[in-house]
Order: structure tokens, then C-alpha cells, then sequence
């Protein structure tokens, strides 16, 4: 009679009392897990990093637009804020990120999260940076080119994260080009080769007036990548081995066709030479169809349209045909390990096929998952909105049917090696271009700048 007092339609305040005790349970551990939900980081206070990258300029980033549009997204869901705080280009962020790694005075503090090749990830130490391997599943990995990820993995952790990938590319001022092969008996596929390209650097010199024809990024790929490919070798115990024949030849054919004019030895890009008219073409990353505009402006203010043309990189005659596998990755500071999954999230979102492939195409880039990379290469007639990508896209799957990929084999100190080297080469260039040497015979003179470059390279 007593329990009957406090029961209504069915209502037993024993039954409430139980379930309301086992109510209480979940709400706190709903409560101590995060408020029950899939997200760790989702809070009031977002888990923030910042961001350092190479994409684009200040003003026109492909990367920046997709930061934003995971931070409006998956990271406003989430509770992460990515924060880019500096963008620069391949080579320039070398050497900030080395000295902010090693606190010299001055160089700021590392971001979190950074864009850069392995020789950074040496000089700053494996050792001292995060593993992505922590928060990805075996098939998770198995999604990703295998080569993309071994580039990035030292001492069986992965360290450098792909996200997108380039080679390299012969881009074309076409504007001047087609002028000079209709007067001349050089085509196009004299370019294939590099001893087309002396061919043509020799003809355009006297055709022009005097003017250089071609400059290649990173004149250490030059030596490295055609000596690799008539199966010598560039490098013994971490440095340039001078003895290797095929090394000797082809450096001295560069020489001589330096020192005639006929190779742009201006500092800088590849890029920046054919925009203002110093060449004609250039041999550079993919990712530099970005940073191409609609003209040329000359050294007088003159301008004049720019169409872009481009074509796979030249080979010797009788060599295997190699091309670099080049392209920065993300690399991470350690920390707390919030944050290291939280950029995991972000590696994550900007490598699914439906951010990946778009990235990769607005910056010149090659996705890194499987499926995404193979249809990429299966659609060569794809259509573009932007004509330059259009004309990079379709000779891409063109270099990997055709060209084996070469991976540099960097090491500590790789990539104070391939400064000097591209230094002292362009010292040796310059000096022996001036006139007083013009009276000297071009190979004993290819002979004595290989000899002093030798020693030069030597010294430490």
C-alpha cells in the first residue's frame, strides 16, 4: 500500500531511482570521453598548429585555399585550426627550417607542421621530427604509391609524408621558338636529346645575336641524373666521383656550350629566365606551370605573349632515358602527441582523392594515392580549365611510360653538396666565358675548368 502511493500508470519510483543511477553513468562518461563523440579535439578550444609551405605566393596559394577550406570543414567538426604562417618556395625554405631546427639567432621557431625535401628532414635529423606511421593503419598506407612513401621513410619510419609528387619538364617559350625553327632547320624534336638541345643552343646563339637558349634548375641534376643514366656513377662515398667517364663527358659538353653563351647562367629560376626573355627554354619541377604568366617582359620593359610549350626532359643518344622523382613532403615536429594527430587529420583530408586530385593538378603536382595517380595518367586527353595544365598533364603520362624514375640518394650534407656544386660550376662558367679565354681551344679549355672544378669541389 505504502509503494502504491508513489506509483502512477505503471511509474516505479525503484525502477526510476535504477535507471536514473545508470542514466547519471552515461552522462559522465559521455562527459569524460569528450562528449561522446567520434571527434578527440572537438572543444571550445581548438587544437591549433602552424603551417609552413611552398604552394604559390602570399596572394594566389592553391594549398592556403584548401587549409581554409579544411579549417571551415572537417577542422571547424573536428576542433583543428591550421595556421600557415609563412609560404616560400622549395629552395628558399631549406635553409629557414635548418636554422629554426638548430635555434641560431634569429631564425624564429619551427612550425609545427612544414613543407620541405628530405634533405631537409637530414640536416635537421630524422630523429627530431614526428612519425606518421603512428596514425595510419597498414591499409591505410597500402592506399599510397610505394615509392612516394619510401622516399619518405628513414630508418623504417615514415617521416615525410606524401602529398603530392612532380618530375621534371622541359617548358618552352613557343612564342620564340616556332620564329626561330621556321628560319632554321631545328624542330622540336631535336629537344628530345641533349645532343639536339647543343644542337639548337649552338644555332639559336648565332640566329639571336648572341643570346642563351636554355638554363636548367638545378645544374646538379644534370651531371647526377645522365650520368645514372649511362650506368656510371656520381657518387661514392657521399661525394662527386670525378673519375667516373660518362660524368667527364657530359659535364665537359655543358661547358663548352656554357662558356660559348649558349646557356642562360643566370641565378634563380628557370622560370623567371624564359618570363623575362634570357631563355627559351628550361628545365624545372612540374610544379613551376604555377608560377608561368601570360607574357614576357623584356629588360626594356617590352612585352610580348607567351605561349607555353612543354615536353618531357632530353636524354642522351644510346642512354636509358631517366627522369627525377621529385616533389616535398610534410614533415612534423614531435610535440604533443593532440597536436601529431591532429596533423594526421589534415595529411589525411588533403590526400582523399576528392582534395588530392584537384590540389595536384592546380599546382603542377601528381596525386599520391593509387587509384587516384593511375586515373590521372589513364585520362591524358582529360580537359582542363587552364590550357598550360592541359599541355603539362598530356605529356606526363607520356614520361612515365617511356622514362625510368630516378630518386636521388640524399645524405647528410646532400644538400650543402648540391649547393656548392651548382655554385662553383656557375663561377667556373662565368670566368671562363669572358673573352680573353676565346682564343683557347673549347676542349683543352672544357679539360682545364674540369680539372679546376674538381679541385674546387675537393677542397673540403
Amino acid at each position: 500500500a505504502d509503494r502504491a502511493m508513489f506509483s502512477r500508470e505503471g511509474f516505479d519510483l525503484t525502477d526510476f531511482r535504477k535507471h536514473f543511477f545508470y542514466f547519471f553513468l552515461l552522462v559522465l562518461l559521455c562527459s569524460l570521453i569528450g562528449g561522446c563523440n567520434n571527434h578527440p579535439f572537438k572543444s571550445t578550444k581548438p587544437v591549433t598548429f602552424t603551417m609552413w609551405h611552398v604552394y604559390g605566393s602570399q596572394t594566389n596559394s592553391p594549398m592556403t585555399r584548401f587549409v581554409e577550406e579544411f579549417n571551415k570543414t572537417v577542422g571547424k567538426e573536428q576542433g583543428i585550426l591550421v595556421n600557415v604562417t609563412s609560404i616560400s618556395n622549395s629552395t628558399a625554405i631549406h635553409f629557414p627550417l635548418v636554422a629554426a631546427a638548430k635555434g641560431l639567432p634569429g631564425a624564429g621557431s619551427l612550425p609545427e607542421l612544414f613543407v620541405s625535401y628530405p634533405k631537409t628532414a637530414l640536416e635537421i635529423g630524422p630523429e627530431n621530427l614526428g612519425n606518421w606511421d603512428e596514425f595510419f593503419t597498414k591499409a591505410e598506407l597500402d592506399e599510397y604509391v610505394p615509392s612516394f612513401l619510401e622516399e619518405g621513410t628513414f630508418d623504417g619510419k615514415l617521416i615525410i609524408f606524401p602529398i603530392s609528387k612532380s618530375t621534371s619538364a622541359l617548358f618552352i617559350n613557343a612564342t620564340i621558338f616556332d620564329k626561330f625553327a621556321e628560319e632554321t632547320d631545328i624542330s622540336y624534336d631535336d629537344l628530345t636529346t641533349w645532343e639536339g638541345m647543343f644542337k639548337a643552343a649552338h644555332e639559336y646563339y648565332k640566329w639571336s645575336g648572341g643570346k642563351a637558349f636554355f638554363k636548367y634548375d638545378d645544374w646538379l641534376h644534370y651531371s647526377m641524373i645522365n650520368t645514372a643514366s649511362f650506368g656510371g656513377t656520381f657518387f661514392i662515398d657521399e661525394k662527386v666521383n670525378f673519375d667516373d667517364i660518362h660524368f667527364q663527358k657530359l659535364w665537359k659538353m655543358l661547358a663548352k656550350s656554357a662558356i660559348a653563351g649558349e646557356v642562360c647562367l643566370l641565378d634563380g629560376y628557370s622560370t623567371t629566365a624564359l618570363m623575362t626573355g634570357e631563355a627559351v627554354c628550361g628545365i624545372e619541377s612540374t610544379a613551376s606551370i604555377l608560377y608561368f604568366k601570360d607574357e614576357v617582359t623584356f629588360a626594356d620593359n617590352t612585352k610580348m605573349p607567351l605561349e607555353l610549350n612543354i615536353l618531357p626532359v632530353p636524354y642522351f643518344e644510346n642512354a636509358t632515358p631517366l627522369a627525377i622523382q621529385r616533389g616535398t613532403g610534410l614533415m612534423m615536429t614531435k610535440g604533443d602527441a593532440s597536436k601529431r594527430q591532429a596533423r594526421a587529420t589534415f595529411a589525411k583530408w588533403i590526400t582523399k582523392a576528392e582534395n588530392n586530385v584537384p590540389f595536384s593538378i592546380a599546382t603542377g603536382y601528381l596525386p599520391v594515392k593509387k587509384a587516384a595517380y593511375q586515373k590521372l595518367l589513364a585520362n591524358k586527353n582529360a580537359s582542363y580549365e587552364d590550357e598550360k595544365a592541359a599541355k603539362l598533364y598530356k605529356i606526363i603520362p607520356d614520361i612515365y611510360e617511356k622514362y625510368q624514375f630516378y630518386i636521388p640518394p640524399y645524405f647528410d650534407g646532400y644538400g650543402e653538396l648540391e649547393k656548392r656544386f651548382c655554385e662553383e660550376q656557375n663561377i667556373l662558367f662565368k670566368k671562363y666565358k669572358q673573352v680573353q679565354y676565346k682564343h683557347i681551344n673549347s676542349d683543352v679549355l672544357a679539360d682545364t675548368m674540369f680539372n679546376e672544378f674538381r679541385k674546387a669541389m675537393e677542397m673540403n
